[in-house]
């Protein structure tokens, strides 16, 4: 597809792919978000949603571009939503937002923390693509960008939750998490105030809980940070969902608010070693 005229030049280095999009009466607008082919159109009295996702979606496919022929034939299955309205406005936001469910993260290799140690490990996690109409706090559509898999969180088949999963190489310095468009990152501080090294292998990371944020000096979407303080092997580690981004983030851009309050997080983890 990408070899004729059908697709204008893909944005390569900029992530910044949301923002209010104006919609003249019965001309599409389309656009192709990493595998996810995407096109809305407005009438006078309903938008129109069509999207095609292959069946196998890849997490290194984060390049985006905005469609030049909106007529253009989308490949089978299409699914199509429509929207009813009285009368439609002529503006839509398309905006990121972060999972609607936990996500599960597995690092690459186990991570250990040293008793008395504290460190700050960057993780990312997968994003939504959301449309939102003047004067409505949800939005009309809520969709995932690349949908992740299913998995269960919980010490046992009766205890837990259904999350998502995602693999990833959870760094220990920013500069080696590599930019993506369609992830934001998530910065958890670990402080091991205990007598014994820590390992864990599985982390919830309560997504739903976490604003949203842009950061144009660093070009990357961020959560606020989440803090973990494990003091010993008999209580739970206390974790706390900071309100704000880290330094590192720079001059953030607010973008959306939690999905969920706070108090509705069960543990990160399910065990610690």
């Amino acid at each position: 597809m990408s070899e004729n005229n059908t697709f204008l030049k893909s944005n390569l280095h900029d992530i910044h792919w949301w923002g209010e999009k104006e919609f003249e009466l019965n001309i599409p607008q389309a656009w192709q978000f990493g595998s996810l082919l995407f096109r809305i159109t407005r009438s006078m009295q309903e938008w129109r949603l069509e999207y095609h996702r292959p069946q196998v979606q890849y997490d290194y496919e984060q390049t985006w571009h905005k469609i030049e022929d909106p007529n253009f034939g989308f490949p089978l299955p299409v699914e199509i939503e429509r929207y009813m309205f009285k009368k439609t406005e002529s503006k839509l936001r398309l905006l990121p937002r972060l999972a609607n469910r936990s996500v599960v993260i597995k690092p690459v290799d186990p991570i250990y923390i040293p008793a008395g140690q504290r460190g700050t490990l960057y993780i990312s996690t997968p994003l939504w693509l959301s449309g939102f109409i003047e004067g409505y706090k949800e939005p009309i559509f809520d969709l995932p960008i690349i949908l992740p898999k299913d998995t269960w969180f919980g010490p046992n088949p009766r205890t837990g939750e259904i999350c998502y999963a995602t693999a990833i190489d959870g760094r220990t310095e920013l500069k080696n998490l590599t930019r993506r468009a369609f992830r934001a990152v998530t910065p958890i501080e670990f402080h091991n105030t205990s007598n014994q090294q820590l390992r864990f292998d599985r982390m919830n990371v309560p997504v739903p809980a976490l604003p949203l944020f842009y950061s144009e000096t660093t070009g990357r979407l961020w959560t606020s940070q989440i803090k973990v303080l494990h003091e010993g092997l008999d209580k739970p580690p206390r974790i706390r969902l900071e309100n704000r981004t880290p330094p590192l983030a720079g001059e953030v851009t607010y973008l959306h608010p939690p999905r969920e309050p706070a108090g509705m997080l069960f543990n990160m983890f399910e065990s610690f070693f």
